[in-house]
């Protein structure tokens, strides 16, 4: 759907210039940073599991430190931080590793990269580091960097601690291009979980996303690391790359959706198209959570933690999933019971670059046909900063929606401890053919998530879910477009009509009447 024409238009009855012209900025919602002597840890009711307390509040995005910045380098990163507190993104998982040569090659978790943090004495490494924390901070954003588990990369002469320490080392793995941590190896995870002490001290971030776990080292390097820094005060988090056991190491995921196949295999999607997927039902997917199993215990009931993941998009997806789209943002990201999370650029629709299979970068000229060879890769995909402007009118609904997320945090931000239980409710409508309706409710008010995800405009008659959603069928309510502010009914009643153009989102905030 072209956004811009539909907002000019007035389809939903406002235009760009009474919505847009000012430009949302959602720094004055962003939850208040608090040091680590502020924040409550929150336990489960079991008393196994407990997490802070400004994890309800997270919205996350990954950032490529050099595809985003003007020098490639942390240096010059702040811009990107103002970026992220303009939309109300309060939580930055940064990547590659900071230790990395090339991609996820790396030399050892000890090392430093000179060219991603553009000094190359490591007295200054330190300190941009610690200046980048400190600067997102201030800017009420959380830090994860990113850390590599399964090995080390070869180089022309070897990497130095393969060398200096062999039995840390298993096999030579070709795919990618180095050699296996044996973590069998007791001396390597000790070695491991110091080192991550050490960069929780020296930066002051406030957790890592966690490579391929829990494939390789598992979890006792985790929780080692993160039981040393209670002792010193410090409530640090780990994310695993797949969905785990968690196991009082890893507290949340990037990517919370492991299934079974057809054959009854485990399987994970790199895609934020779970639930626009034939078959899918976002509310009995919840209800069940049968997609939200543990990918080293599989046969575990499933979905009985309380914070999962909805990704949009990673480094490791081949394409941007949103395209532009205010269903795709705002269904299961924004709006539905998880943590968002998505690559630098979904939120303005930032034009993609294409690569041939050896990955040298090039433009595929006007009217060029794609060859099967070609493919886009997100990974290396550069940022274009102009295309922010260009698409602005898609990236101020995108702040919108977040605005109405972050405006009703009692709603949005309510996580039971058991997310089988999380508030969300079918919502019924008079048109087939088109994805769940849903509505998020608490506290005598509920949000009705509409999506028109049919080719044409529809006209829908909504249905209020009363008992399901606590509100009094007996008192009067009035109903308000959450985008638009515009008031639509007002009384007693049991349905209301809304005309939604081809891939709109309808929100709608049902209150009591005053």
């Amino acid at each position: 759907m072209n956004w811009e024409k539909i907002t000019l238009l007035g389809v939903l009855g406002f235009g760009a210039a009474t919505l847009f012209a000012a430009g949302i900025d959602n720094r004055d919602l962003m939850p208040k940073y608090r040091p680590d002597s502020e924040v409550v840890m929150e336990k489960s009711a079991d008393g196994k599991r407990e997490t802070p307390d400004w994890f309800k509040s997270l919205i996350m995005m990954e950032v490529r430190i050099d595809s985003a910045t003007t020098d490639e380098t942390l240096k010059k990163f702040t811009p990107v931080l103002d970026h992220l507190a303009e939309i109300g993104v309060n939580g930055i998982w940064l990547t590659p590793p900071i230790n990395a040569s090339t991609g996820y090659g790396n030399f050892g978790i000890h090392t430093l990269s000179s060219r991603l943090i553009g000094e190359t004495d490591p007295v200054q490494q330190w300190k941009v580091l610690r200046n980048v924390v400190d600067e997102a901070h201030k800017r009420n954003i959380r830090v994860f960097f990113d850390v590599v588990t399964w090995g080390v990369t070869q180089n022309d002469n070897g990497a130095p601690i393969h060398k200096e320490k062999p039995e840390w080392f298993g096999e030579y793995y070709h795919p990618y291009r180095g050699w296996l941590f044996n973590w069998k190896n007791p001396e390597l995870r000790e070695w491991f979980a110091s080192r991550l002490v050490e960069w929780f001290l020296m930066t002051g971030v406030d957790g890592f996303r966690c490579d391929c776990e829990p494939l390789y080292a598992g979890l006792d390097p985790f929780r080692i690391a993160k039981e040393r820094m209670r002792s010193f005060g410090r409530k640090v988090v780990f994310l695993s790359e797949w969905i785990s056991s968690r196991g009082g190491a890893f507290d949340l995921e990037q990517n919370s959706f492991c299934m079974k196949n057809a054959k009854g295999e485990r399987y994970s999607r790199w895609y934020g198209d779970t639930y626009f997927l034939p078959g899918m039902n976002i509310v009995d997917d919840i209800r069940s959570g049968k997609h939200m199993r543990a990918w080293d215990d599989f046969d575990k009931e499933p979905g009985l933690e309380r914070y999962y993941t909805y990704m949009l998009s990673c480094h490791d997806s081949f394409a941007y999933f949103v395209k532009g789209s205010p269903v795709r943002f705002g269904y299961a990201a924004i709006f539905a019971p998880f943590l968002p999370l998505w690559y630098i650029g979904e939120e303005w629709n930032n034009p993609p670059r294409f690569f041939d299979d050896s990955y040298r970068r090039y433009w595929i000229k006007k009217g060029e046909k794609l060859t099967p060879k070609t493919k886009f890769n997100i990974n290396e995909n550069v940022i274009d900063w102009k295309a922010k402007e260009t698409n602005q009118t898609f990236f101020e609904l995108v702040k919108k929606m977040v605005r109405i997320r972050r405006s009703n945090p009692d709603i949005f931000e309510y996580f039971p401890d058991n997310h089988r239980e999380s508030n969300i409710c079918k919502v019924s409508t008079d048109q087939s053919g088109v994805m769940q309706a849903y509505a998020r409710f608490r506290n005598g008010r509920a949000f009705l998530i509409v999506p028109n995800t049919s080719a044409e405009t529809k006209k829908f008659t909504v249905t209020i879910p009363f008992g399901e959603a606590g509100l009094d069928a007996k008192k009067a309510y009035r109903v308000t477009d959450a985008l638009t502010d515009k008031v639509i009914a007002e009384g007693k009643f049991a349905s209301f009509a809304v005309t939604l153009p081809a891939d709109a989102l309808g929100v709608f905030e049902v209150a009591l009447q005053k």
